[in-house]
């Protein structure tokens, strides 16, 4: 039964009817992540639990262990049932805290630090009526540089950093980045179409790192309507489900 559950992730997980849904970005960063044996990660503003459980299903071998930090109470128990759900409760901790103010774990306690982290500055797009969800998409509670600053500070000396964030800020989140010692190394960028613009991009920094960025090949999620391309169903085949 378990490994039905699994085989079949994202389906069947958990979401309170208010507050944010994952969607295919925090799905696409859990295949991004590249993770050594052994690793200690955290992700920022977890949600429900998506990416954890993404990297704990593409790593089951490697030994890791998440914390997934959440504020929201309501995703904190769906995090949690979620990670019991798929048979991850040793491997896999939902804290509850704020990202601006964390008060879990040490600085320096982390090899990577992953987030998906809200996408618009507040008064920019359209407001949601649920409170919770506008929390999610928009930068009300904390901004991206509140982000990047505990990236920081939880990341080890040349630990790593990976956040999906929108292309059109990329400037944004590169300068942010690099305020707080993240030198970007790594970036891929994310269309819906082949002849359509970038739309989100990912990207992978080494606190205290030396400069040197490697363009990642783009990917093409759509091809004819809503078919899935081959190259995206294999990069990250959870999309496909």
């Amino acid at each position: 039964m378990l490994e039905d559950v699994r085989k079949y992730f994202p389906r069947g997980l958990v979401q309170p009817e208010s507050g944010f849904r994952f969607s295919t970005d925090s799905l696409l960063i859990s295949s991004f992540v590249s993770v050594s044996k052994n690793a200690r990660i955290l992700d920022l503003g977890t949600g429900s639990g998506v990416i954890p459980l993404g990297i704990m299903l593409n790593h089951p071998d490697k030994g890791l262990t998440v914390t997934g930090l959440e504020i929201n109470p309501e995703m904190v128990g769906a995090a949690q049932e979620n990670v019991q759900k798929l048979g991850f409760a040793e491997e896999i901790n939902i804290a509850q805290s704020d990202v601006c103010t964390p008060d879990f774990a040490p600085a320096g306690s982390y090899d990577l630090v992953v987030s998906n982290p809200p996408y618009r500055s507040e008064g920019r797009g359209k407001a949601c009526p649920d409170e919770d969800r506008n929390k999610a998409r928009f930068e009300v509670d904390c901004d991206l540089d509140a982000f990047a600053a505990t990236a920081s500070r939880m990341v080890r000396n040349r630990g790593r950093v990976c956040f999906v964030f929108l292309a059109e800020r990329l400037t944004e989140l590169v300068n942010s980045f690099t305020r707080h010692k993240l030198e970007p190394k790594r970036m891929k960028f994310i269309h819906g179409r082949v002849d359509s613009p970038s739309k989100v991009v990912m990207i992978e920094a080494v606190k205290g790192g030396k400069p040197g960025l490697i363009l990642e090949s783009p990917l093409v999620l759509f091809e004819e309507g809503t078919k899935l391309t081959s190259s995206a169903v294999e990069y990250c085949p959870f999309i496909k489900k």
